[in-house]
């Protein structure tokens, strides 16, 4: 496997571990340079130690197939080519920024508990600062609130909720690499019924209800793979989710601004659809796909042909994307470039499950699914993937599950002793 022959990494550099979360989670801007620093120190130290094996996994070679598509055919027929070009040329960083951390970093179970470590006191942190917005309308920046029902906390956009999804399932990996939630089964469970229930409250306060709908569906997985692995637990699991569910309840009713907002209001956005802002930007999205639907209108060129065309005009939305990724992707990549994607996708999550299925570790695949699909799932809206801010965040969990799909089992941080179960 890939992962077991690791390229050298400097022990200064393990600094690293402790401040990426944070280098991607509070500046764009700072988030892109981090992701094109590590692509461009991986490809420095693979040249030095003539290394290209990982540049031979499928799902990798997939996506270069994607990337010489979108440079070949999909850029001479852009209808903004200097634009596209931009995004083109620097889309590669991504998958590279995934390779390096999966191959270079998190490669020892040293280093994933380092990570881990900073992963979860990073969303304390922003965790921590959110609710004191919600009690007291400012966070601790200053910042105030967007609305009644929706918070910022320390990212000044309405966006905590969709930000911390992409980490939740990562963090929730905690109970089978550090050793104060591994030591034994009953601390692994009760790390990850409270993480959980702790997940749902904040996301519901945040007001997110995309991001509610995401998180608790991937709950609900790993719920269930915490049954099939753990069926001798199962009256324990049960118990804890009585208790959570009354937890929650309380919640519920003691927030009913935001019960109406992060789930009562679901129901009424999903009956009205068609009409909601949502629909209104899928339809959009479609429109423009409509026009170039084999090849595309050129990549990143979604938001020009969009007001072009004035598609959104008489409904008061701006044309920013369409809030979906397989729109947008088909919008701008056509067809075929849509089919690429979706046939590097394929080989990923193959790449990600296809062991630990084998093996039967039915809690890693169940996080390890979760971690992606909050993002590849098809009906997702809100905020693009495409975006270099989420996208950082994206690719993160991609590199992650890809480490720990390259584990082995019989390595000490993945399995308790038998005494202890």
């Amino acid at each position: 496997m890939l992962i077991n022959r690791p390229l050298g990494f400097p022990p200064a550099a393990h600094l690293f571990l402790y401040l990426l979360p944070a280098l991607l989670l509070f500046s764009r801007a700072i988030a892109d340079v981090t992701v094109v620093l590590v692509a461009i120190a991986f490809l420095i130290f693979s040249f030095k130690k003539c290394d290209w094996d990982w540049v031979k996994q499928p799902w990798f070679l997939a996506f270069l197939l994607f990337n010489a598509y979108l440079l070949v055919v999909n850029l001479p027929l852009s209808s903004d080519s200097s634009e596209s070009l931009k995004y083109v040329l620097t889309f590669i960083r991504w998958p590279l920024f995934a390779v390096a951390l999966s191959y270079w970093v998190f490669n020892d179970a040293k280093k994933r508990q380092c990570f881990l470590i900073s992963l979860l006191l990073t969303m304390l942190f922003i965790i921590a600062d959110t609710l004191w917005q919600y009690f007291f309308d400012v966070d601790w920046f200053g910042i105030e609130r967007f609305s009644d029902t929706r918070l910022t906390g320390p990212f000044r956009s309405p966006i905590p909720g969709t930000m911390l999804l992409r980490l939740w399932f990562i963090a929730l990996f905690a109970a089978f690499f550090i050793p104060l939630f591994k030591s034994s089964v009953l601390r692994q469970l009760t790390f990850l019924m409270v993480a959980m229930g702790s997940g749902f409250v904040f996301t519901f306060l945040t007001g997110e209800r995309m991001a509610l709908i995401l998180f608790s569906s991937g709950c609900a997985i790993v719920f269930i793979a915490m049954l099939l692995e753990y069926k001798q637990y199962k009256q324990s699991l049960l118990f804890m989710l009585a208790i959570l569910g009354i937890t929650l309840m309380i919640t519920l009713f003691l927030s009913p601004e935001m019960f109406e907002r992060s789930i009562v209001s679901i129901g009424s956005k999903l009956s009205t659809f068609a009409e909601s802002d949502y629909g209104s930007v899928f339809k959009a999205a479609w429109q423009v796909w409509q026009d170039n639907w084999w090849l595309g209108s050129g990549l990143h060129t979604y938001q020009t042909v969009c007001e072009q065309q004035q598609l959104l005009i008489d409904s008061g939305l701006m044309c920013t994307h369409p809030h979906n990724l397989y729109l947008q992707l088909g919008a701008e990549t056509g067809v075929v470039g849509l089919c690429l994607f979706l046939f590097m996708l394929y080989l990923l999550y193959k790449k990600v499950l296809g062991a630990l299925l084998g093996q039967r570790d039915w809690i890693k695949a169940a996080l390890s699914f979760s971690v992606l699909t909050v993002s590849f799932w098809p009906l997702t809206g809100g905020i693009s993937v495409l975006s270099n801010w989420v996208a950082a965040l994206v690719w993160l969990g991609i590199a992650w599950v890809l480490a720990i799909s390259s584990v082995d089992s019989s390595e000490p941080d993945q399995c308790l002793t038998d005494v202890n179960r």
